[in-house]
């Protein structure tokens, strides 16, 4: 009977940890951010609005004013990099993408 137990915990485990790391496999070099915002928000990953925005470049700003709020800045130079941030308990999720079609280049988790 325990052992029953063991291995129904351990399936569950399992299928948690799998569905926890779902989401960041989309965020693969080369998607389009847009692509990637979706799968994120359906496994809960909250975007964090930037309230400096102010402080941003024009470009990040203009995402803003588009509805990207999670924009946390971009440079405009030969790959025009963006940066973008999310929250999921503990962990902040970073990403930055090239080229003004907003292409996944990589990204980084963070502990809050």
């Amino acid at each position: 009977m325990n052992i029953k137990i063991f291995l129904i915990t351990l399936v569950m485990l399992t299928t948690v940890s799998a569905k926890a790391n779902n989401a960041l496999t989309v965020l693969k070099k080369g998607i389009l951010y847009s692509e990637a915002k979706a799968s994120l928000i359906e496994d809960g990953w909250k975007p964090i609005k930037n309230s400096r925005i102010e402080k941003s470049s024009l470009y990040a700003q203009e995402l803003y004013e588009q509805g990207t709020l999670e924009v946390v800045d971009c440079i405009s130079m030969e790959l025009d990099a963006c940066w973008f941030r999310y929250k999921k308990k503990y962990q902040i999720l970073e990403i930055k993408t090239i080229t003004r079609q907003l292409k996944i280049d990589e990204f980084y988790l963070i502990k809050d």
